[in-house]
């Protein structure tokens, strides 16, 4: 059973790692690489194993994961570019507590993005 928030819904931890290869976590099938850490999120919660990349720079990649639109879309095409939208603020919305720990260059930075805390 799953931890849960208030409710009874299931925690939601999204982890992002920065300039990761497909090809570099054993538990997906590439045991050339020692990544226990990265394995146990495998086998006790969700990968995302058909995820490609929309943008070659980190604004733009970012946007397009946290609104679910392609940089031509959003219209961030290049770091720097303003963005203020994202799917957190539907989680927050319902209840959810949202934190984010690590980057996510926004422009302006304080842009909440639906997080509670950043």
């Amino acid at each position: 059973m799953p931890p849960t928030a208030g409710g009874g819904r299931p925690n939601i931890v999204l982890v992002i790692t920065d300039q990761q290869r497909y090809d570099t976590i054993a538990a997906l099938g590439h045991p050339h690489v020692d990544t226990p850490n990265l394995d146990r999120l495998v086998r006790e919660g969700v990968s995302f194993d058909e995820c490609h990349v929309t943008a070659a720079s980190c604004v733009p990649a970012r946007a397009s994961l946290f609104n679910g639109l392609y940089p031509h879309t959003t219209g961030v095409l290049r770091n720097g570019c303003e963005w203020r939208r994202s799917w957190v603020e539907q989680l927050a919305a319902s209840g959810y507590h949202c934190v984010n720990v690590g980057k996510m260059h926004t422009v302006p930075f304080e842009t909440p993005l639906g997080f509670h805390e950043r």
